[in-house]
Formats: structure tokens, sequence, C-alpha cells
């Protein structure tokens, strides 16, 4: 695994970098560009059946929950996936502890760059999407998920302790759940075995028989990489929950998504900006070479106009009736001069990035055909000192020689921090040295 990963799991926190693995204690500062993935402290998690409309399915959970003594104080649900059976529904949920919740985002809150959130059933249920069923072993728990078009069944179970014989009791009770609770089984269905985080130099390939044995289903492994020391080896297969999950399935604030998206696909949003700055480029080129030659045409019709009025004498026209007839070529002609004499989209686009560098985030920019100014909208660097981050780019504008007016951002304007400008070059005074 090349890209940075923390796992939060069973109160334990162990990152991966570059291949390299190291524990830390609780809430560690975070390399840039962490992905984490957390089960919020073993947090109640599972499927639930509720007789209530699915708006409504959060607040029966949590009170049932809470009257069999499974959480205790306030949470917050998270629904994973909302399953319609008949005048009910089946709610896949987490219920994590409010304090728990507050902690994390605050945690997350003190970092400069942006590190998505997953929790581990939402990867669970990603990865349940492309197979019919998963199982996922972290230490001596072990997480059964079905997720598909005609079932949703969640089994939790734990072994004792590490011995073989307590870990095959465990995976006992959970077949012997399934068969109660998942209908439907063949030979045909696949089962996908994810070890999150196990000790030993590989997986046991003796669970996934005694469980394929018990199911009478095909049981298959996601890839493992090892780690750890030769007196603890330990391995994990994390990677595949982590492969089908994105900014979308990430639990940050939507500003944060969206901002980790713009991050991912920086690379083509500065190519696609070449390719328009290339193409402006050229169409200013051709609106000078058609400007230079209707100025020609221009001169010759005068030219014209004067040898006629030579020739006439007394009886010549006034040179604006005979004019009239190309009045749209002139027309076109003084708008020309106008685009000509106009901003220049690729020296204010420079100055912009350069203002915006680590300062703020700029989402549109916008030409004002009538006053030749650029509308722009965008987000401060970061909550924390969005302020001064914003006032530092307006600062920079107005050093290069721009003339800033804000605007009202509209309906986007409900997004936290978003400022909308109208930016215009200040033109140099008479005389002045350029």
């Amino acid at each position: 695994m090349k890209s940075s990963l923390l796992l939060a799991l069973q109160d334990g926190w162990l990152s991966c970098r570059d291949g390299v693995w190291q524990e830390h204690t609780e809430f560690p500062r975070l390399a840039s560009g962490t992905n984490i993935l957390t089960d919020f402290g073993n947090a109640p998690f599972g499927v639930m059946p509720v007789d209530t409309r699915p708006d409504f399915a959060a607040a029966v959970i949590e009170k049932t929950l809470r009257a069999e003594g499974l959480v205790d104080g306030e949470v917050h649900m998270l629904p994973h996936r909302i399953f319609a059976v008949g005048g009910g529904s089946r709610v896949l949920y987490t219920a994590v502890p409010l304090s728990q919740w507050q902690q994390v985002h605050a945690w997350l809150s003190t970092h400069t760059s942006i590190h998505l959130l997953f929790s581990l059933e939402t990867a669970m249920l990603a990865l349940a999407q492309k197979h019919d069923a998963v199982i996922c072993r972290i230490d001596r728990q072990f997480r059964l998920l079905v997720s598909n078009s005609t079932n949703l069944v969640s089994i939790s179970v734990n072994a004792f302790s590490d011995d073989q014989d307590d870990i095959e009791t465990a995976l006992n009770n959970l077949c012997d759940q399934a068969r109660q609770q998942w209908q439907g089984r063949n030979d045909k269905m696949s089962l996908l075995w994810v070890d999150v985080l196990a000790s030993g130099a590989e997986l046991e390939r003796s669970h996934l028989a005694h469980v394929a044995q018990r199911l009478h289903l095909k049981v298959e492994a996601a890839p493992c990489v090892k780690f750890g020391t030769a007196e603890q080896p330990r391995h994990s297969a994390v990677g595949a929950l982590m492969g089908v999950l994105d900014w979308r399935n990430a639990l940050n604030p939507a500003l944060d998504r969206v901002a980790a998206a713009s991050d991912r696909f920086g690379v083509p949003i500065a190519a696609l900006t070449a390719m328009c700055g290339i193409g402006l480029l050229a169409l200013s080129g051709w609106w000078g070479v058609q400007a230079l030659q209707l100025q020609d045409q221009a001169q010759e019709v005068k030219q014209e106009i004067a040898k006629i009025d030579q020739s006439n004498g007394k009886m010549a026209l006034s040179p604006d009736v005979l004019m009239q007839p190309f009045n749209p070529e002139t027309t076109f002609l003084s708008k020309l001069g106008d685009a000509l004499h106009g901003p220049d989209p690729l020296e204010f686009l420079n100055d912009l990035r350069q203002a915006s560098f680590q300062r703020v985030r700029v989402m549109r920019v916008r030409l004002n055909g009538k006053d030749s100014s650029f509308r722009v909208d965008g987000v401060p660097y970061t909550d924390g000192s969005s302020e001064k981050s914003l006032s530092s780019f307006l600062g920079e504008m107005q050093k290069m020689g721009y003339q800033l007016k804000s605007e009202d951002p509209g309906v986007q304007g409900q997004q936290t921090g978003l400022f909308s400008y109208s930016i215009s070059k200040i033109a140099p005074l008479a005389g002045a040295a350029k």
C-alpha cells in the first residue's frame, strides 16, 4: 500500500505509510493525505428491523439500543443502508457515542490538510456490493455482512482467545446464525474473507475451509500484506476495503469531501485549464488578424470614396451616406478593437494562481463581458484561519494592481466560508511608467 492509512480499530491505533507499519497512541499527528478507517471504539452496530418510516428509523433504533442498555448517553446515529421490507425496513447502523464523534472531528480539525474518515461498516457495505457476502476479522472479532437486492444481514461474534478451538467455536456460532438469517445459499454463491487485522504471518486457510463447509458456499480470501516482527508477526488485507472507498463514502463535512475531490482531480483540471488558455491565445491571435484585415479593407473603402468625390464634384455624396452600407463591418471592427484592448485572461489566471496559493481554493472564474471584470468564487484554504487566509489573498491581488468588489455568492453562499469577488485591473495613470 503506497498511500498513507490509519487504522483506529478495537481501541488500537496503527498506521501504514509507504509500506511501513507503526503503532501509535490515541489521536496521533497525521501525515498529509491520510485515510482513516475506524470502528469508533467498537461502537454498537448491526442490522435492526424497524416498523416505521425510514425518516424515523434512526430515532427508533437509538431508543431500542438505550432500552437494551447497549448505549448510555447521547449518540450519533449512522444509518449506512435502509432496506425496505413490507411496511417497514431493515437498517444497517452504527451508534457512535456523541463524545467519541465530537472528539474525532475535533482532532481532525487541528490538521491543516484534509484527512478522509471512513467507518468500518461503510467499507464493508461498499465491498459487499461486489460480492454475495463479506466476513471481516479484527483480531478475535468476526463480522459477517450480506447486502444485496434481497438481503441485509449483519452478524458479529467474538472468540474468547486466540486458541484455535475458541476461534473455531466462534465461527460455528457465526455460521449457525447465518443459516437462520441468510436464506438462498447455494454452491454458486461466494463469500469474501478479509483479515482487516490479525496475528500470524499469513491467513489461516483452515478457517476459510471451515466456513465454506458449514455454509456450503465458496469462500475467497482477500490478499494480505505482512508486517510486524519475527516474534510477533501480523498481516492485514485492509487494502481490499480501502480499494472500494472514495471521497463520497467519507464521514467528513461536505465541504471537506468536495475539497478532497478537487485535490484528487487537480492534475486533470490543470491540464484542462492549460488547454483553455491555449485556445484563448489562439482565438486572440485570430481576432487580431481579422481586425487588421478589416482595417485594411476600411482604408481601401475610404480611398475609393475620396476618388468618387473628386470625380463627381458637387454631386458627390457625403462619406456618411456612402459608408452606411458598411456599418455592420465597421461595428464589428470596433468590437474587435475593444477585444484587443480588453483584459488578458492568461495574465489574470497566472496572478490569481500566485495570490491564492496556500491561502484560498478557487472554485470558479467567470469573465464579465459588460465591464471586462472577472468574477471569482472560492473558499479559504483552512477553516481555522479563514479570515486571515482571505485577507492575505485580497491583499496579494491589490498589490498586483487589481480592484476587488465583494459580490453576493447567491445560493452557494450557504456553504461555510464561500466568497465571491468581482476583480478588475486598475488602469494605469496617464504618463505613468509601464
